[in-house]
């Protein structure tokens, strides 16, 4: 098997496990074969008071070819 990882930023104004539920949701629409994932920076951007929470996180996934003949 071979498995490739991206990077994405997943966020949230209401806390970080739904920054990181929002990244892994989201990859899942596009990606297939999601087998972990590992929470890198956490970042929170203050903006007129408000906080929005940055979840950096990695998603491995598992390559997968179709051969057609």
């Amino acid at each position: 098997m071979v498995y490739k990882y991206i990077d994405i930023v997943g966020t949230s104004t209401k806390g970080i496990d739904d920054a990181i539920r929002d990244a892994i949701e989201e990859s899942s629409k596009t990606i297939k074969n999601i087998k972990w994932a590992e929470l890198g920076r956490v970042t929170i951007l203050v903006k007129k008071g408000v906080l929005e929470y940055q979840a950096e996180v990695k998603i491995g996934f598992e390559i997968s070819r179709s051969i057609e003949e």
